[in-house]
């Protein structure tokens, strides 16, 4: 009787859970003004990909989805790229401070996060006023081939900050607050699936929780929950097909 009360609010949290991490990803493409239902469906097929493949390596599909989509291999990487780093900003917001309280280190998964982070902010950050450099520098000493290869190059890594300014342009903390909202709710959720098998969760639970995305060693909960996901979308993959199937059939 308890688990039949637990399943529709497992059910609702699935959906709060997965829409606040699909906005997300959507505010990353807005620009693209890319239909609501095509979205979804690509958001539910390349999640379920990600949860079929360990490590996030479905992302590479995403990538290969949007391009598809957009026709454009810029729109494709860097709003995965994007959308990784500012889950990854929300994470490390907790991640850190639960390393050094509760384990009294850093791990080897709380510092590879630290690093993309710290990378992608620090080329975002240095390479306009390096540009502006290298490009004065360029025009001014250098006439020959080789100069003019590494100008083009210059202006098409130029393009690239030019656009990745124009994903996120007014939408960095919207997309910030979806992220933080998401994980809160997957705490939520986590913590229904818990209570449904009467076991306790806590930020100690939901911190090996997040090491379970990462590495080889994966929680019960995270099991429970994958297995849950991954039929759930499934289902939803199959509804998105029928109705594909259904409007083609009234054309």
């Amino acid at each position: 009787m308890k688990l039949l009360y637990l399943v529709p609010l497992f059910l609702a949290g699935f959906f709060v859970v997965h829409a606040l991490k699909m906005m997300r990803f959507y505010l990353v493409l807005l620009e693209q003004k890319i239909s609501l239902k095509e979205f979804a469906f690509l958001y539910v097929k390349t999640t379920f990909l990600n949860l079929l493949i360990p490590f996030k390596l479905g992302e590479a599909y995403r990538a290969f989805c949007v391009v598809r989509f957009t026709k454009c291999v810029q729109t494709g990487i860097l709003s995965v790229v994007l959308d990784r780093f500012f889950d990854t900003f929300i994470l490390l917001l907790f991640l850190i401070p639960y390393d050094l309280l509760v384990r009294h280190r850093i791990t080897f998964i709380t510092g590879f996060l630290l690093l993309f982070l710290v990378v992608v902010m620090l080329v975002y950050r240095m390479f306009e006023p390096t540009y502006r450099y290298l490009n004065g520098y360029m025009i001014r000493n250098s006439r020959s081939r080789r100069g003019i290869i590494i100008l083009s190059a210059l202006e098409m890594l130029r393009e690239w900050y030019d656009y990745t300014k124009d994903l996120i342009e007014g939408r960095q903390y919207l997309i910030v607050f979806c992220s933080a909202l998401g994980w809160i709710a997957e705490f939520g959720l986590l913590w229904l699936i818990s209570a449904g098998y009467g076991t306790g969760f806590g930020l100690v639970e939901f911190g090996n929780y997040i090491q379970s995305v990462f590495s080889f060693e994966k929680s019960a909960v995270f099991i429970i929950y994958n297995r849950l996901s991954m039929y759930l979308l499934f289902a939803l993959i199959l509804i998105f097909l029928c109705i594909r199937g259904l409007g083609r059939r009234k054309q």
